[in-house]
């Protein structure tokens, strides 16, 4: 009678540990298409757009999850100061129940190009909520216009 009740004991474990971590949870990023152009809403051609991510990583000399963000894509903008990152994903080893279908997709980047600014988004600037029937972020698409602002540094 003991033997069955610490196998009943061992399955459940097993099973509830199964329900919170799984692998290869597809986490996407979504699609940018975007148009860059100068105060005088003329294109800006041949800026240089960057796609940022989190990484997250373990600080070993203070043993805390940090994050830092990393410029993961480079993309030129065209004559017409249009640019394109495609929608990719990437797995993430182990998630939980908690990871619902609920997602908030953001489209993070920053515009760079000699003689303006360097433009970067703000938290939740370009933001949208998953759409029907897709998984997390997939099939989202982002279309900023970015007006880039002239360099005031001195000569």
């Amino acid at each position: 009678m003991k033997k069955i009740i610490k196998i009943n004991i061992a399955i459940i474990t097993v099973f509830i540990t199964l329900l919170f971590i799984r692998p290869q949870k597809v986490i996407y990023e979504p699609k940018i298409t975007g148009k860059v152009v100068d105060e005088n809403k003329k294109p800006v051609f041949n800026a240089t757009a960057y796609r940022i991510e989190e990484e997250y990583y373990i600080d070993e000399k203070i043993g805390s999850n940090e994050s830092r963000e990393l410029r993961t894509e480079s993309v030129k903008t065209d004559k017409n100061g249009n640019f394109n990152f495609q929608e990719k994903s990437r797995i993430d080893w182990f998630h939980t129940p908690l990871d619902l279908p609920i997602a908030y997709c953001y489209a993070d980047f920053e515009i760079e190009k000699s003689g303006y600014e360097l433009y970067k988004t703000k938290y939740g600037e370009f933001e949208q909520y998953r759409k029907e029937n897709c998984y997390a972020c997939e099939k989202v698409e982002f279309k900023p216009i970015i007006s880039l602002k002239k360099s005031q540094k001195k000569q």
